[in-house]
């Protein structure tokens, strides 16, 4: 039986906005582990750099085999809030509690701290999946038109520049304030929980006026599906361009706690080159789809990430520039990562949007593997920045300690933190080339 797709026409703006303001709670929950998750295990914890990798690496490896079946299970699920709503709520009432846990701060160091930190991390992960899974695929479905899964995204950018903003300025801000580290990480770590409550559950109710289609499911077992989904020539493109990208930007995002502490040797610089960053992040989100309506949203793709690029390079040249280069080059890195972040996601939403000609969609699997992806290419970049430290000798420290880096170390810290994302990002440019969906009436060639 084939579904009944949503109705043409724009979305109600308070649509946008509420639906926008879920990708708070996944911003918060992808930027505080990647800002602080690893400082905070190897200089808090005292847990080795390469254990502290690990624990970051495990849940997204759980996450990477859970993901694609939450899809199935929201694709299957039937409710008079339609199939993604329910999941979202699940997901709202436990990964705020899960997430304080994580940064309580327990007396423990070393391998001990290290599972105990690893198994929250899992659990949250799950939570957090719940969630985004659905709400990941929610834009391909409750509108027809090619230029409203823009807008859709455009407001979940300007959202998600807010939730780096909390997570990635404010977030260290509150850390830092009180003598004792372990009473900062479990200040902010409540904090943080308090911003996930009021954005997922705001999304879950504010979305109750978006259209919900019904679509038949497809009946397989998850390799077909999976089959099935990378047989779309334009989903198995865009996937690797994406999982590039987001490596690039987990390595720089995990890297600039290290590069402010201990090469420009002010730790609170970084809450002032994360705000550089995310008010550009915010700002430039309608410029993107400005430039996505008149050139496609593949090019201004790929220009986005040549921005990204620019301050990367930027930033490896701090012990030359100075503040006022960082300063500059995180602007510039900012407006990159708008365009990476909204552009790739309405691509998506466009793959999203097509089916196989029977009216049966699978968008919660595709969903899910495009979210489990997502996550595990945030642990490669913790991991491709903490394999950098080790292997350039850094040294870790338990709260309250005071170590010398070797000039080696903090080369290597400069280096796995700017050039390595830099390098990573300009790789995505070559997946794109090949990625031809259109709006309706473009030649898909050109």
């Amino acid at each position: 039986m084939a579904g009944a797709g949503p109705a043409p026409g724009p979305l109600p703006r308070s649509v946008h906005a509420w639906y926008g303001s879920g990708a708070v709670a996944m911003g918060v929950f992808n930027t505080v582990p990647g800002l602080l998750l690893l400082i905070y295990l190897t200089d808090t914890l005292a847990v080795s750099p390469a254990l502290a990798g690990a624990v970051i690496f495990l849940p997204k490896l759980v996450d990477l085999l859970a993901s694609p079946y939450i899809g199935i299970w929201s694709d299957r699920t039937r409710s008079p809030w339609g199939p993604r709503r329910p999941w979202m709520l699940a997901g709202a009432v436990t990964l705020p509690l899960l997430f304080a846990a994580m940064f309580a701060g327990p007396p423990l160091e070393g391998a001990r701290a290290a599972a105990y930190v690893a198994v929250l991390f899992v659990l949250a992960a799950l939570a957090s999946s719940a969630f985004v899974v659905p709400y990941t695929a929610m834009p391909g479905e409750i509108t027809a038109d090619y230029h409203e899964r823009s807008t859709l995204n455009t407001w979940r950018t300007a959202f998600a520049g807010l939730a780096l903003l909390l997570g990635g300025a404010l977030a260290p801000v509150v850390q830092t304030a009180p003598q004792d580290p372990v009473v900062g990480y479990r200040l902010m770590g409540l904090m943080m929980a308090a911003v996930l409550v009021l954005s997922m559950l705001g999304s879950v109710v504010g979305t109750r006026r978006a259209p919900r289609p019904v679509f038949q499911p497809r009946s397989e077992g998850l390799p077909a599906q999976l089959r099935v989904a990378f047989g779309h020539r334009d989903f198995r493109v865009l996937f690797p361009a994406n999982l590039l990208m987001a490596v690039a930007s987990g390595t720089m995002v995990a890297g600039v706690p290290y590069v402010t502490a201990n090469v420009m040797g002010e730790p609170a610089y970084t809450s002032i080159l994360m705000v550089c960053v995310l008010v550009p992040l915010m700002a430039a989100a309608p410029l993107w789809k400005r430039l996505s309506v008149r050139v496609d949203k593949r090019r201004a793709a790929g220009c986005s990430a040549l921005v990204f690029v620019l301050g990367g390079v930027g930033l490896f040249l701090i012990p030359v520039l100075g503040v006022p280069g960082a300063v500059a080059s995180s602007v510039l890195v900012g407006v990159g990562l708008s365009g990476t972040m909204m552009l790739p996601a309405s691509m998506l939403a466009d793959c999203l949007a097509t089916d196989d000609g029977s009216g049966r969609r699978q968008g919660g699997v595709l969903s899910g593997v495009w979210t489990s992806g997502e996550a595990m290419a945030q642990a490669v970049g913790t991991g491709l920045l903490s394999l950098s430290l080790a292997l350039s000798g850094y040294v870790e420290s338990g709260s309250g300690e005071v170590v010398q880096q070797s000039e080696t170390a903090l080369r290597g810290m400069l280096v796995g933190s700017t050039l390595v994302p830099a390098a990573v990002m300009l790789c995505c440019l070559v997946p794109l080339v090949f990625y031809r969906m259109r709006a309706p009436g473009t030649n898909a060639e050109e």
